[in-house]
């Protein structure tokens, strides 16, 4: 299974896998018996009672019909944050390639090169290109800088983030900023801290980092580079869990 390395902001390197092939043709087909059963829920229940006069049969399949199953990628993976409902059941979604979450016009892009991709040529330009290249990905996906990842490879998010808070109901965050990072910046705070070891050039790349968080959240602080970095896990993991 192929992988994409990206750098958080303070260039802590995080790995994403690819969706492998087999997944996403299975998701395709998920979502196919999903826009063909509601077309023809919508055919039988809707559009044929509204079809009075001849000179109307064209107006409701256009509006109920073909328009919803056109956008039905696009609507969901926008709305879903990368993953139709084909996608979700087989843990993948879309992503920016910089490890984001992928734009409305990233979305807009990807979809619009859906109908060369795999209507078209009937998906062989989609097989095609996903098998050429690196990163597994369609013409739309390479054109809109977007790849789909197995969200369900590898360690959790909140597996590598946690930090135990002892005694919740206790507890009081000192750091609030701290929701200002991502998931991400997270997940590198923790592999940083977890590092085998206490060597001088550990440390002081942990001096590094705890310095440039402060310049970003903007917060003050006498603990040590260590001690800040704990201290912001345990607030993160109790904000998040609230």
């Amino acid at each position: 299974m192929s992988v994409i390395t990206v750098s958080t902001p303070f260039n802590i390197d995080l790995e994403f896998r690819i969706a492998a092939f087999h997944k996403r043709l299975l998701a395709w087909f998920i979502d196919i018996l999903l826009v063909y059963l509601y077309i023809f829920l919508m055919n039988r229940f809707v559009v044929r009672p509204l079809a009075f006069f001849q000179d109307m049969a064209e107006a409701p399949r256009i509006l109920f019909l073909f328009i919803p199953a056109y956008c039905y990628h696009l609507v969901f993976e926008v709305f879903m944050n990368g993953q139709s409902p084909g996608k979700l059941a087989l843990g993948i979604k879309v992503m920016d390639l910089t490890g984001r979450e992928a734009s409305l016009s990233q979305y807009l892009l990807r979809w619009s090169f859906r109908l060369f991709d795999m209507l078209l040529t009937f998906g062989a330009a989609a097989v095609l290109s996903a098998a050429l290249s690196k990163k597994s990905q369609r013409l739309g996906d390479m054109l809109a800088g977007t790849v789909v990842i197995d969200r369900r490879a590898g360690t959790g998010i909140h597996e590598t983030i946690y930090l135990e808070v002892t005694d919740v109901t206790a507890y009081t965050p000192v750091f609030q900023e701290v929701m200002n990072l991502s998931d991400r910046d997270i997940n590198g705070i923790r592999n940083l801290l977890d590092t085998r070891g206490t060597s001088h050039d550990t440390e002081i790349y942990m001096a590094t980092v705890a310095h440039r968080i402060k310049e970003v959240l903007n917060i003050q602080s006498d603990l040590t580079p260590r001690e800040l970095l704990e201290q912001l896990l345990k607030d993160y993991n109790y904000l998040t869990s609230r």
